[in-house]
């Protein structure tokens, strides 16, 4: 299954890349978009059955110009009747959390032809948020103009603007996941794919919500310095 997957999920790429109308090709397994290469490592384990759903746990790490991977790596879970189409639900989550944002920061977006906002500015850094994947009832805290969405911008926006101006072009990544419940928020977040505690304890410190139903949520942000 795992090469079904890895061959489905560079179909997603190339589609996204032509709907784009940017440069994309193959070249030994890899997509190349506008003179970087995209490669891919997936994972597909513990497939299971619930009921009547089939659920595929998915890993994918995005190699970008052949690094190790790590930036732009999220997982996903897909549920459907079969494994075909819960295969294909993982890898459409996969699509809109890390790949999207990642292709457009390389020159490759949907967002201005779709209606939507493609970047917002932190400093020397360009932001390309990926879509925020939920899990249940998503908190009116987390919905768009909500206070707990703007409180965590904020604060990603500060971290980031600490960051020194490499010089160059350059992609890095935040990844920010919470587990939301009647208990405390658990909140994790990784910078360029390494675990962040301090950015995590300052995310935990905000006021997220305690709702009766407890609902998951991860988002990643690509951000990009200089020009290409």
């Amino acid at each position: 299954m795992r090469d079904e997957i890895y061959h489905r999920a560079l179909a997603t790429l190339q589609r996204h890349v032509k709907e784009a109308g940017a440069t994309g090709q193959l070249d030994e397994g890899e997509l190349v978009v506008n003179g970087h290469r995209l490669g891919l490592s997936v994972e597909c384990d513990g497939v299971t059955t619930q009921g009547v759903h089939v659920i595929v746990p998915l890993d994918i790490q995005i190699h970008l110009d052949g690094d190790s991977g790590d930036k732009f790596r999220v997982g996903t879970l897909g549920i459907g009747p079969d494994r075909d189409s819960a295969a294909q639900a993982a890898v459409a989550e996969w699509h809109v959390l890390a790949a999207a944002p990642l292709l457009a920061a390389l020159g490759a977006s949907l967002g201005a032809r779709r209606g939507a906002r493609e970047s917002i500015a932190w400093g020397s850094w360009t932001v390309f948020p990926g879509r925020a994947g939920i899990r249940g009832p998503l908190p009116q805290a987390l919905q768009a103009g909500g206070t707990l969405l703007a409180e965590a911008l904020a604060a990603l926006r500060a971290e980031v603007v600490k960051w020194p101006d490499p010089g160059r072009w350059t992609l890095r990544s935040i990844f920010v996941m919470a587990a939301i419940s009647p208990d405390p928020a658990e909140v994790q977040a990784a910078v360029d794919g390494f675990v962040d505690p301090a950015l995590a304890e300052r995310l935990t410190k905000l006021a997220w919500p305690k709702p009766r139903d407890a609902s998951f949520y991860k988002q990643l942000f690509v951000l990009r310095a200089g020009h290409d």
